[in-house]
């Protein structure tokens, strides 16, 4: 078995840093009136550890606090309030205030996911002078309420960090895989970028100028400093539920078993590893497919017969058949509904 596979963290494994993301978001509740008790419960935490520092805590229980902070958030502020203080207390801040352009700032992220960054992870794509990131939950999600919340914290991060470096979001189009919530001010807030709703995928680009920008308060010699301490720090394992999803990817003519065997586990354990994560294989392998064959049509304009090729269908009716199944509708309703919009 291979060092990465090895280094591999679960869903119900200790993640290093969601501690402090754990304890801000808990604070955050607090002071605006809920018990941390009441936040706690059923994640079986204590207030008094995240006070002393010894709060250890995995993506399961920070997916469980997510959840009992929806239910006391009568205003949907939670997720958006906590994105903007993503990088308090983390290795990050200094590099990213020394970074000379967004894509530095998008290459440390991706490079060294610090203190709960490892969360998520993203599909870079360049298109006719944009860049496309497709956002996924490394470790899965429990259930859709957790999916939006984890979706409006990472927006929200992404959304401040570029209006402190680059002064103003008007360039920045965040793409939703749900439908538009009612608390849509908050978006219109704490994002003031261009918000699209039920687009099958959670997606965020931006123009290539404002991406390569040359930020003109950067200092090249302080961020390698960052560097340097950065360098020191232990990186966080690698999701195994990610490394499952790239494997699945890069093999798509691959099946369970050749899959399972990869990663040096029976079938019934693979399986059952991947129920922990709240998905099953072939869930996985339609969602590798839905969001290649959303983006393809919807931003690369792809037809029919490139996409099913590209996708190994050897014929266009099993596609469309499989299409609807991913997506609740037909790749014609798809290019529809966007000349509708």
């Amino acid at each position: 078995m291979s060092a990465r596979l090895s280094n591999s963290s679960y869903i119900d494994s200790p993640c290093q840093g969601l501690q402090s993301w754990a304890a801000q978001l808990v604070d955050l509740a607090k002071h605006r009136g809920v018990h941390p008790d009441k936040l706690l419960k059923g994640t079986k935490l204590f207030y008094q550890d995240f006070a002393a520092g010894t709060a250890s805590l995995s993506v399961e229980q920070f997916y469980r606090l997510q959840e009992n902070c929806r239910q006391f958030d009568n205003q949907h502020q939670l997720s958006f309030l906590l994105g903007r203080k993503l990088l308090n207390h983390n290795p990050l801040y200094s590099a990213f205030s020394q970074a000379e352009s967004l894509r530095t700032l998008q290459k440390l992220l991706t490079r060294t996911p610090l203190h709960g960054f490892n969360l998520f992870n993203a599909e870079h794509k360049y298109h006719q002078g944009r860049h496309y990131f497709i956002i996924n939950l490394s470790f899965g999600a429990i259930n859709a309420i957790v999916e939006q919340f984890c979706c409006e914290l990472f927006a929200s991060f992404i959304a401040a960090t570029c209006k402190w470096r680059i002064g103003n979001n008007s360039d920045l189009c965040f793409s939703f895989p749900y439908a538009q919530p009612t608390h849509i001010e908050q978006y219109q807030t704490n994002l003031q970028a261009n918000c699209k709703f039920s687009q099958q995928l959670f997606m965020v680009s931006i123009s290539d100028e404002l991406y390569n920008k040359h930020l003109i308060d950067s200092c090249p010699s302080l961020l390698q400093q960052s560097l340097a301490a950065i360098q020191q720090q232990p990186l966080p394992a690698a999701s195994w539920l990610q490394l499952v999803r790239n494997h699945v990817s890069a093999h798509p003519q691959q099946n369970l078993e050749t899959v399972a065997q990869h990663f040096v586990m029976s079938p019934a354990t693979f399986k059952r590893k991947l129920k922990q994560h709240h998905t099953r294989f072939s869930a996985l392998q339609d969602c590798i497919n839905r969001q290649t064959a959303v983006f393809n049509i919807t931003t690369l304009a792809q037809s029919n017969e490139t996409l099913a090729n590209e996708l190994n269908f050897s014929d266009l009716t099993n596609f469309r058949r499989a299409f609807k199944r991913w997506t609740g509708m037909t790749p014609s309703n798809l290019r529809y509904s966007l000349k509708s919009t």
